[in-house]
This record gives structure tokens, C-alpha cells and sequence, in this order.
């Protein structure tokens, strides 16, 4: 081998071994993460009536939702000039409240309380629109999915005494998820924001299965949120 080829061969070698790091170097480039925490300024109340036999029915009327529930959760992303991607998880406990009737053997009760779990898993992109030195704008879109977790009796009936009577059986069941949201960003450091969204979240319909999981009654969850998050860029 002449020099020429020994000097060519080294460089192609240097090049190939070079190459993974400057990948790498680019890529450790703009990732970011974030905790959030949300609350459920309203949300759309929606039953579905279930017939589960003779002088049996459950019947949901509009009621409170999950108005006044929160969650937290976090995430982590990468950021390319002003649009960002990012994956988050988070988790809300919920007492969905269904003000409604529920007749049981020809009894007509006055309503219905069913606790269950929300974790939901979120693919958001957001595009953020620079202001001024210190403030932003925020919009975002986001897809995933969520599962209902329930447990075993936990739906709350109560009865025209005024006994509460527990139903329901051990399920969860998982729907599609979709978010749109906007808000502001306030610069607290080079590498922190404070996030404040105002977002629409339509998590599915969670199904309750109230007898011995024979008969499921689903409750829309749709909810309109005040998201508050701090953003580290890495």
C-alpha cells in the first residue's frame, strides 16, 4: 500500500468513526421535559342508559362530571426552531358524577357516583410564537390514549332513603384521546418556562360494568382544563 492510499485509508477510517458522535453531538441538541399539573375547569356531563332486565334501568341524566378534578403528570420532547414534539404521561383520580335515576327491581333511586382512574399517554406538538424577551404564545395538539381504570363497587348508588347502595365489578377499558389547547409561556430562566394552557380534552368513554360484568353503562369523559407546566430545556 502506498502513502497515498494509507493516508486515504485513515481519513475514510476517522470519518466513519467520527460520525456517530457528531449524529449525537446534533441530537443531544433541544431536548426538553416538563411536569404539568391540570385541573378541570367544566366538563360535558353524558350517560348512557342501560336496560339490564325486568324493573331494571339505569338512567343517566346531565350532571356535575368531573368539574374540579386534577391530575399531574410529565414529559419529555425535542424541539426543532419553534415547533416541539413530546410524549407525556399523566394521571387523574375521578368521581364522575351522574345526577340522574337508577330504578333496581322497581326501586327508583336518585343517582349515581362511579370513582374510577384516568392514565393517559399524549403525543403533543406545539408550536410557540415568541413575544418578547420574557413572554410567549403556545398552541398545541396532541393524540393518545387513555385507560379507565376502575375498581370493584365503584359506583356509588343512592337510594330515595338516603342509603348508598355500591355497585359495579373490577374493569378498565382504553379510548382514543385527542387535546387542542393554547396559552401563554413566561421565561423564568435560559433553560426554564412556566406554561400556562388552556386546553379542551376529549379522553373517550369509559365503560362501567355494573353487573358482575355482564352489563357495561358507558359516561363520557369530555373536559376543559387549566394545564400549568414548567419546561426545562436539556
Amino acid at each position: 500500500m502506498n502513502m497515498k492510499s494509507y493516508l486515504i485509508g485513515i481519513s475514510v477510517t476517522g470519518a466513519i468513526a467520527f460520525m456517530p458522535f457528531s449524529v449525537l453531538a446534533d441530537w443531544k441538541e433541544g431536548w426538553t421535559g416538563d411536569v404539568r399539573y391540570k385541573y378541570v375547569v367544566s366538563s360535558d356531563a353524558g350517560g348512557t342508559d342501560t336496560v339490564t332486565g325486568d324493573n331494571n334501568e339505569f338512567v343517566a341524566f346531565n350532571g356535575d362530571a368531573v368539574d374540579g378534578e386534577s391530575g399531574l403528570g410529565f414529559a419529555i420532547g425535542k424541539k426543532i426552531d419553534n415547533i416541539g414534539v413530546s410524549l407525556a404521561y399523566e394521571r387523574m383520580g375521578v368521581t364522575y358524577d351522574l345526577t340522574g335515576s337508577v330504578q333496581a327491581d322497581g326501586d327508583v333511586d336518585l343517582g349515581s357516583k362511579v370513582d374510577f382512574d384516568i392514565d393517559t399517554w399524549m403525543l403533543e406538538v406545539d408550536y410557540t410564537i415568541v413575544i418578547n424577551d420574557s413572554f410567549s404564545g403556545n398552541l398545541l395538539a396532541g393524540i393518545g390514549q387513555s385507560t379507565f381504570d376502575f375498581s370493584a363497587n365503584s359506583a356509588a348508588v343512592v337510594r330515595a332513603n338516603g342509603s348508598i347502595v355500591n355497585v359495579g365489578d373490577t374493569s378498565d377499558n382504553t379510548e382514543t384521546t385527542i387535546r387542542l389547547g393554547a396559552g401563554v409561556g413566561y421565561k423564568l430562566s435560559d433553560r426554564a418556562t412556566l406554561l400556562t394552557m388552556l386546553q379542551y380534552t376529549d379522553y373517550g368513554t369509559a365503560d362501567l360494568k355494573i353487573a358482575n360484568g355482564a352489563t357495561t353503562t358507558g359516561v363520557d369523559v369530555e373536559t376543559t382544563e387549566l394545564s400549568v407546566r414548567v419546561k426545562f430545556n436539556f
